[in-house]
């Protein structure tokens, strides 16, 4: 299956660059499930593996070559007008500070409707824009240009549209060269497979080891529900601490971790301790407001607290600059102190991969969310592409309403592209599985059967992706197709009920979403994952 479809044609593309070039001038998992501890407990044992050659994986050397820049969204074709062109941009947009700003001409052709004449749709756009989103804020303060982008091998221009991930291939691309010192961070949304961290895992590991560990970045705090799990760090909590899961409890707050910790005691602790080496700083997320409570973080010598109180409900990321391997987080004293996610960073090159999800969640959960908390913890995460991963639990119910689906997912997409509009998206289409509590779906060898709503769930993501002009990875195509998931069980790559993966099951899917949709050189297919 191909990914969603790309960007327009020059005309078109020209005209979504020049909306980019405005915006910067203006600024899992079946929940009756019993097997979910067996794919747990497999993961952990992954996850300790791991940890044991983890301190031999290194960041790439930089080979001295600028990136190839996968730049379907906004680049169009090289600008023939030549380095003295080149040099008038650079010179408009020099530092300090960094700025991404359109010539004059440009607005006035924003403020007319965008009439660009037939001539002059071939010059490049906006030239920042594109060294900002492959290189970093700095780019310009480096000496790179957007003509850098053309300097590859053979000396040939990326086509137009070169896919719904153009901006966050092109990231990836600058890292292996070398030439982006931001890292670039991905946020992965979803049920069960996401929120054990079993799926992610190894995606996380195939990016880092190719382009460098920036730090395990946001996660959900200790302890707040069975089987949430993040790999590459330890963590624990002690204390009075009131855990609340937004698909147990309904009344927030809530950000887009979906869960929170709250207590009113100083003597209640959290820590966090880095499996991968020390971290340069450490964050708390907390919820704000007239009566909240602060916090006081302590790493590496270091501890200070701060404070959350504000005239009106909010949130707030505060961070502790500190070179560390744990970090302890204690409420301030205050007021209610209520932390909604947390984590630690390092100041280098590399990727940070975040996974956000809950055991038995269906999109519906975010209905629960807080808008405000949303976007205020995705523009602390910055995101340089998210992942969409609900739908196995809503295809396993038999009456479940498509186009209500359709909608609720689309609204959530829509606040998270909001809060990062820099980011690229991708969907994840539900993985194959099987179940015996129906009868209704079509049959599968062994007494099962496929879940009724199952493929056109899957087929409902897939449309949507399209829409949203996103990438789209089938996770059952993956597997094999139909009925497929009964194999992988019998041959040890799925739980036993036919729902869950295995860590080596999540491993061979983890493999086929990198390779089939998130390396600069994929070409936005399924890759049918190996069994040998």
């Amino acid at each position: 299956m191909h990914a969603a479809a790309v960007v327009g044609r020059h005309r078109t593309g020209w005209r979504i660059a020049a909306l980019l070039g405005v915006a910067a001038v203006l600024g899992g998992c079946y929940d009756k499930s019993v097997d979910m501890g067996e794919t747990f407990h497999s993961a952990e044992a992954a996850a300790k593996a791991e940890r044991r050659t983890a301190d031999t994986r290194q960041a790439p050397v930089a080979d001295g070559r600028l990136a190839l820049g996968k730049t379907g969204r906004v680049l169009i074709r090289p600008d023939t007008r030549g380095a003295a062109a080149i040099a008038e941009a650079r010179a408009e947009l020099a530092s300090p500070p960094p700025m991404l700003r359109a010539s004059d001409e440009t607005k006035a052709r924003m403020a007319a409707s965008f009439p660009v004449p037939e001539a002059e749709i071939a010059p490049l756009p906006a030239p920042s824009l594109l060294v900002a989103a492959a290189y970093g804020s700095d780019g310009v303060d480096r000496g790179l240009s957007q003509q850098s982008l053309f300097d590859r091998r053979g000396g040939e221009a990326p086509a137009a549209g070169d896919g719904p991930l153009a901006r966050f291939h092109a990231k990836l691309e600058a890292l292996k060269n070398g030439t982006r010192t931001e890292p670039v961070t991905v946020l992965h949304i979803g049920d069960s497979h996401i929120a054990a961290d079993s799926f992610t895992r190894g995606i996380r590991s195939r990016l880092q080891d190719a382009y460098g560990d920036a730090g395990r970045g946001a996660t959900i705090p200790p302890k707040v529900f069975p089987y949430a799990a993040a790999a590459e760090v330890t963590m624990n909590r002690s204390g009075p601490w009131q855990a609340a899961s937004s698909l147990k409890v309904a009344s927030g707050p809530y950000g887009v971790s979906g869960v929170r910790l709250a207590s009113r005691s100083k003597g209640a602790k959290l820590t966090l301790s880095s499996d991968t080496g020390p971290f340069d700083y450490a964050e708390v997320t907390m919820v704000t407001g007239p009566k909240a409570g602060g916090v006081t973080i302590s790493a590496g010598g270091k501890s200070e607290t701060f404070s959350a109180k504000a005239d009106k409900p909010g949130s707030t990321t505060v961070r502790l600059e500190a070179k560390a391997d744990s970090v302890t987080v204690n409420p301030a004293g205050d007021g209610t102190t209520t932390i909604l996610n947390w984590g630690t960073g390092r100041h280098k090159p590399g990727v940070r991969y975040v996974n956000f999800g809950i055991v038995g969640a269906t999109v519906d959960v975010t209905k629960r969310w807080d808008e405000t908390l949303v976007a205020n913890d995705v523009k602390a995460i910055k995101p340089d592409l998210i992942v969409y991963g609900y739908g196995t639990n809503e295809g396993f119910n038999d009456n479940l309403d498509l186009d209500a689906y359709r909608k609720t997912a689309a609204h959530f997409v829509s606040i998270l592209k909001a809060a990062a509009p820099q980011a690229d998206f991708a969907f994840a289409g539900a993985a194959d599985g099987l179940t015996k509590r129906s009868s209704r779906g079509p049959s599968c060898p062994g007494g099962w059967r496929s879940p009724v709503k199952l493929g056109p769930l899957r087929d409902t993501i897939e449309a949507l992706a399209k829409d949203e002009n996103a990438g789209f990875w089938n996770w059952s195509e993956a597997m094999g197709g139909r009925c497929k998931m009964d194999v992988w069980a019998r041959r040890g790559f799925a739980a036993g009920d036919r729902v869950h993966l295995t860590a080596k099951g999540y491993d061979r899917s983890a493999e086929s979403f990198v390779n089939g949709l998130l390396m600069p050189e994929a070409k936005g297919d399924t890759p049918v994952a190996s069994l040998n």
